[in-house]
């Protein structure tokens, strides 16, 4: 069964990275497409590693619809913010980033998801100990995101430190 899992579990990290790629290209109507063909191709998997990605990829589909919509909503609800911060990190718009995580914090969203998304902001930023603390606090609120971080593509190059490795084992 495990062979099963990670066979699923690669395959959908290669479209979900290829994704990604053309979202961060700013590829919106193509990246919708691959996200949108994740989500219906992996909606039924049996494996939460494999599920993680494909709630991601519904994540990504709604900021490209977002993207390419002439109709600009502003930013209200929780997940909104969260989207918003999302797109900011993968467009490697780091000051639009930040405004987003103030928003957050005025607000006082703390959920395990924000958390998780400033951990990465911070990765991406090469703040890792702050990234690390983040990650730590994240996965003490709920242990799944060591799974998830695990599996973060933006994350694998931390999977030669000792103390990221140390933090989701």
């Amino acid at each position: 069964m495990k062979l099963k899992e990670d066979s699923e579990l690669i395959e959908i990290t290669k479209k979900f990275s290829g994704a990604v790629k053309k979202f961060t290209a700013r590829e919106y109507k193509e990246a919708a497409a691959e996200f949108e063909n994740i989500i219906e191709e992996y909606k039924d998997s049996e494996f939460y590693s494999v599920l993680e990605i494909q709630t991601k990829s519904k994540s990504y589909k709604n900021m490209c619809d977002q993207k390419t919509s002439r109709n600009k909503a502003p930013a209200e609800t929780e997940d909104d913010i969260l989207n918003e911060l999302l797109f900011y990190i993968h467009t490697e718009d780091y000051k639009e980033a930040e405004k987003v995580v103030k928003k957050l914090e005025s607000r006082k969203v703390n959920s395990p998801y924000s958390v998780y998304l400033r951990a990465l902001l911070s990765f991406r930023q090469n703040e890792i100990d702050e990234g690390l603390a983040l990650l730590k606090k994240v996965i003490s609120k709920d242990a799944r995101y060591k799974i998830i971080a695990n599996n973060e593509p933006d994350l694998h190059t931390l999977h030669e430190n000792e103390e990221f490795l140390a933090i989701i084992e």
